[in-house]
């Protein structure tokens, strides 16, 4: 619409006492034209006049106080969520999107969280001295999870997620394993390790740059730019990786003492590190070079086992292992004769009619099996098996009374070869 039809439109208008306002699909809608009127001279005066001429030219009036309404106080602000809190759940979330397949079998989740939560009421009350990231104490709400894999592993975010693997739970052997595990994920949330790494990272990502720079500014020849750049790329390799090798040593040392303060035995941290490194044994040696993010085995075996002896605790494997494990069991010779079988991690030693016999072997048999006692501790004469002098079996007529049973000397063979068989196989599998 022309401006001239909208200005005779107005005017026909008003001699009706209405007024058109146009919306934006020119559709009348029809309001008062008094108050139309009105605004529109208020909003024009207020164009060409000063505010105390606004409406009238008349002489100039004292202001006419005005009372401002008192200002609400600003609501307060939430509390700020920890950083490291907020980047786990945020990791947390992202990797569910991304296909995270997590374990809800109750009886495994109850067991991962109850060993879980002893250990970290103890961790959140208890200053533990870092040897890498930071000793602040921040009780942190921790959270478990079982992750559907088979690979033996465990990791944790910041702010305490803390992952197990499926397979791990069934590599373990007892819960005093499942704790050092599990106190050495916690560590890493309890110590800020990877604040610390991130810190590092970028310390070394500001090195880099300027390397980068120096080298462009020198008008280094293109070929030896890049063999720098790359030289440089591959120091901060070898210095993140070693930062996070600290972390560990600081985790192997930190959850095992969590885990001992927590009331289990820290054996167990000891018992699954030297199953890992009997089972790097088994699979084709790689050397990472400055690519490792993690000690080797054996110098983690190591410490773990120094730690043990400066804290004055007894290296007892068979407390937290299977390894070792003595038993009676009764068995049918026919329907009218029973005997009772010595038991050897689940292998017969030897059998005897006597149920007291029975019992007093494999008591003095799992009293010796207490001192790590070696192969060549066993020894044999006549009828009498030995260890370290001490007379464990002493084959006698009720041994042999059984319908089928070999002489005295053969029983005592016998139960001499699987005893030395049963410490050679546990000493492979154990790597000492």
């Amino acid at each position: 619409m022309r401006l001239q039809s909208l200005t005779d439109a107005v005017k026909a208008n008003l001699s009706t006492g209405n007024i058109v306002q146009y919306n934006m699909q020119t559709q009348p809608l029809k309001i008062h034209w008094r108050s139309a009127l009105c605004a529109a001279i208020i909003g024009l005066s207020a164009l060409v006049a000063p505010p105390q001429y606004a409406l009238a030219q008349t002489a100039p009036t004292a202001p006419v106080p005005q009372t401002k309404p008192a200002k609400k106080p600003p609501a307060p602000k939430p509390p700020e969520e920890d950083p490291e809190i907020k980047m786990g759940r945020e990791a947390h979330a992202e990797m569910l999107r991304s296909g995270l397949r997590l374990v809800t079998d109750p009886a495994l989740v109850s067991r991962v969280e109850t060993i879980g939560k002893k250990i970290t009421a103890t961790a959140n009350v208890t200053p533990l001295e870092a040897r890498y990231g930071s000793s602040k104490l921040v009780p942190y709400d921790y959270k478990f999870f079982i992750v559907d894999d088979k690979d033996i592993n465990a990791f944790s975010l910041p702010g305490g997620y803390i992952y197990v693997n499926k397979g791990l739970l069934n590599y373990i052997q007892s819960d005093d394993e499942l704790a050092g595990v599990l106190g050495h994920e916690i560590i890493h949330a309890a110590h800020h390790h990877v604040m610390r790494l991130q810190k590092e990272q970028s310390k070394l990502n500001t090195q880099l740059l300027l390397g980068t720079l120096a080298t462009l500014l020198a008008r280094v020849p293109a070929g030896d730019a890049l063999n720098l750049l790359q030289g440089f790329q591959l120091i901060a390799i070898q210095k993140v990786n070693g930062f996070g090798q600290d972390a560990e040593r600081d985790a192997d040392h930190g959850g095992l003492t969590v885990a001992a303060k927590s009331g289990y035995n820290p054996v167990g941290m000891l018992t699954f590190m030297e199953r890992l490194e009997r089972d790097q044994h088994l699979r084709p040696e790689i050397e990472w070079g400055i690519y490792r993010t993690h000690p080797p085995e054996k110098e983690r075996v190591a410490n773990i086992t120094s730690q043990l002896n400066e804290m004055g605790v007894t290296i007892n494997r068979r407390a937290v292992t299977n390894m070792f494990k003595v038993e009676v069991r009764t068995v049918a010779i026919n329907k009218d004769v029973q005997a009772f079988e010595v038991l050897l991690d689940q292998k017969p030693l030897y059998r005897t009619s006597s149920n007291d016999r029975a019992k007093a072997t494999a008591k003095k048999l799992d009293s010796v099996l207490d001192k790590d006692i070696q192969i060549y501790d066993v020894t044999k004469k006549g009828n009498e098996v030995f260890v370290r002098g001490e007379s464990i079996v002493s084959i006698a007529a009720q041994d042999t009374d059984l319908p089928g049973s070999p002489k005295p000397d053969e029983v005592a063979d016998a139960f001499y070869k699987r005893l030395r068989f049963a410490l050679f196989r546990q000493g492979v599998e154990s790597g000492i």
